[in-house]
């Protein structure tokens, strides 16, 4: 009877640490097995825009200036330099569309002033898209910017880049997407694209906001399969339909005005 106990007993505890260890390897291991597959499967997929590449979204400005043979260069936030979407640029399914040089400058955090600050290493580049303004839609207190401070540091920001070169074609692209804040910050980052808009509109700066084709898009497919938190894509599928927007936002301001 002593050694059925004994027997039931080193079951019992071999189950008990078997569970234990798998609950170890769980805590301990787990994540940073599922990082790195998550990195090695965002670094190794070939990117595309989200629905491929239709002749409706090479209808459009963007792509013209993309098929050219002109340098590009991206300017933006932690968006642009891919920070949480392991060094994947929003516009990576792009590239493989752009004949002429690609390079970029951004880092996390950025706001439209620190572009403005960093404006001695800007690339040279025949062709800049400019996807800033989420930073400073977000930020509440006394180093917020109104709508109308915002696009008066975008308009010297351009002034900038026009005296590195006086040819450029510029493209601002309205301030990204952003999910779940309070009222506030909502409202601002609307009024900051319809502001930008409009600036955009007297000049010769060419405005593309992809914000109502990536709403159109989470009202159908739902935003947790493309974000990876409350403004930062996921890779690969935020990325195709951040680039996918981008262009069908181009494309629809273009035949809007024909």
């Amino acid at each position: 009877m002593s050694k059925g106990k004994n027997k039931k007993t080193v079951i019992f505890l071999s189950i008990v640490l078997a569970l234990a260890a798998a609950l170890l390897f769980y805590v301990v291991f787990w994540p940073s097995i599922q990082s790195e597959y998550l990195s090695f499967r965002a670094r190794h997929h070939n990117y595309k825009v989200y629905g491929g590449m239709t002749d409706e979204l090479k209808d459009s400005n963007l792509y013209t200036d993309m098929q050219s043979g002109k340098s590009f260069c991206f300017l933006g936030d932690s968006i642009t330099s891919g920070t949480v979407s392991y060094g994947i640029h929003w516009y990576q399914p792009l590239i493989q569309y752009i004949k002429g040089k690609v390079s970029y400058l951004s880092y996390p955090g950025w706001e439209t002033q620190s572009l403005i600050d960093h404006r001695d290493i800007i690339i040279p580049a025949d062709v800049y898209v400019i996807a800033i303004g989420i930073n400073d839609a977000l930020t509440l207190g006394e180093k917020s910017l109104t709508p109308v401070e915002f696009t008066d540091s975008c308009s010297y920001l351009a002034n900038r880049i026009k005296n590195i070169n006086p040819d450029a074609t510029i493209y601002f692209i309205a301030p990204w997407t952003y999910l779940g804040f309070d009222d506030t910050r909502m409202m601002r980052g609307e009024q900051f694209r319809e502001e930008l808009g409009r600036w955009c509109a007297k000049t010769e700066y060419r405005f593309i906001d992809p914000h109502p084709v990536i709403m159109d898009v989470f009202s159908r497919e739902g935003a947790s399969k493309f974000m990876y938190n409350r403004f930062h894509p996921k890779a690969p599928e935020g990325i195709e339909l951040f680039s996918y927007a981008v262009l069908k936002a181009d494309h629809d301001m273009k035949t809007s005005k024909t």
